[in-house]
């Protein structure tokens, strides 16, 4: 698929752009590097992004191929700054004994290579990840079960808690209790406090739940929130890091509570 720079190269901060960081370059700018100093200049959010797009694409048979078969495209979902959207074109293999594609490049529509090969009827679509836009948003109608008891018998979960709660489990309890009340009054003051996110193993929306578990002004975990029947249920957290990572697979979260930029308070 084109040089894409090894773990040791990103983890170390060195060697040369790769294909990740060239369509890095021609997208709106944003940030991708997700939190900590350790992710910087890896666009370790754009990676996942991009994987996981190509993958819904797939499953959604939204890779178009010229009827020749001599090329195949993807939609990145991604736009430059003066929106005009942004492609992966691949083309066939001459080698028979490779892989059968090769990454060409990040395309425009407007690019020559691109307009020959895919007018606009052969353009690959969006992928899409609910036929029910309702999902995206909170219904505060909605009752809000959280499973208090399972989240906190979790360690993964328990280890996620800011420090002060990690070793009093009846503690974080009970900040979870209260911080959950908040959360949920958060969201009917601004809807767009609950951030969707795709859970690809279930391939469901889900919903992101501000959880400000010490200081009300800061937010320590994500509340992970699927809809059950007539009502919501909270089952697990993840660390702002996770949260918006997942919740990027969508779309850039618009939501004063989850950045990318800011520090893991969860640390």
């Amino acid at each position: 698929m084109g040089y894409v720079r090894s773990a040791a190269s990103l983890r170390d901060g060195d060697g040369d752009p790769d294909l990740f960081d060239r369509l890095e370059e021609m997208a709106e700018p944003e940030s991708w590097d997700g939190r900590g100093p350790e992710a910087q200049g890896g666009n370790r959010i754009l990676r996942n992004y991009i994987r996981w797009t190509f993958e819904r694409a797939s499953q959604q048979s939204k890779i178009s191929t010229t009827a020749d078969g001599g090329f195949t495209a993807f939609n990145t979902g991604l736009a430059t700054a003066r929106q005009e959207t942004i492609y992966g074109l691949f083309r066939r293999n001459d080698r028979l004994d490779s892989q059968p594609w090769v990454f060409v490049g990040w395309r425009l529509a407007s690019s020559r290579d691109f307009m020959d090969n895919f007018p606009p009827s052969l353009r690959p679509d969006f992928v899409t990840y609910t036929e029910d836009p309702a999902e995206y948003i909170y219904d505060w109608r909605r009752e809000l079960v959280v499973s208090v008891d399972h989240i906190l018998d979790d360690q993964g979960n328990l280890d996620r808690f800011p420090v002060p709660l990690r070793g009093n489990p009846h503690l974080a309890r009970m900040a979870l209790r209260g911080a959950v009340d908040g959360a949920e009054d958060r969201v009917r003051r601004n809807y767009k406090a609950a951030v969707p996110t795709w859970y690809p193993a279930q391939d469901t929306v889900q919903l992101l739940l501000p959880l400000s578990l010490l200081d009300a002004s800061m937010v320590d975990l994500a509340l992970v929130v699927s809809r059950q029947g007539e009502f919501y249920r909270g089952h697990t957290v993840l660390t702002t890091a996770m949260a918006y990572s997942n919740a990027r697979l969508l779309a850039r979260p618009d939501s004063d509570w989850l950045q990318p930029a800011s520090d893991d308070q969860t640390s």
